[in-house]
């Protein structure tokens, strides 16, 4: 057992200090700095704006697709899912449920008065 502890130790004592951080250093040091956000931010505004236009269901729910690849594309150039992606992941997802919602019940209601 103790020989087990000793091999973990020499593998992590192995690494040079600071390169356990190389691929995060390695993201935030891109090229295009003031670039890195511009795809979150537009899943954002995409989010919002199908959430706001819920009532107009096939366009809310177009925005919400649009909202979710974009969040997607910010994940792949940034590395990781920042704060704005998420929660415009978590609009988009609420506006696309309730566009859904909306088409169903739109079609239900049209199937009763016909």
């Amino acid at each position: 057992m103790n020989t087990e502890f000793d091999e973990k130790q020499k593998n992590d004592s192995d690494i040079p200090e600071g390169e356990e951080n190389y691929a995060f250093q390695k993201v935030m040091t891109t090229k295009n700095k003031e670039n890195r956000r511009t795809w979150s931010v537009a899943s954002l505004i995409l989010s919002i704006l199908s959430l706001l236009l819920v009532y107009f269901s096939w366009v809310s729910l177009i925005l919400g697709i649009l909202s979710v690849g974009c969040a997607l594309i910010s994940r792949k150039n940034i590395g990781y899912f920042d704060k704005i992606s998420i929660a415009s992941m978590l609009i988009a997802i609420f506006g696309i449920v309730f566009s859904l919602g909306g088409l169903i019940f739109g079609k239900f209601i049209s199937g009763l008065l016909a």
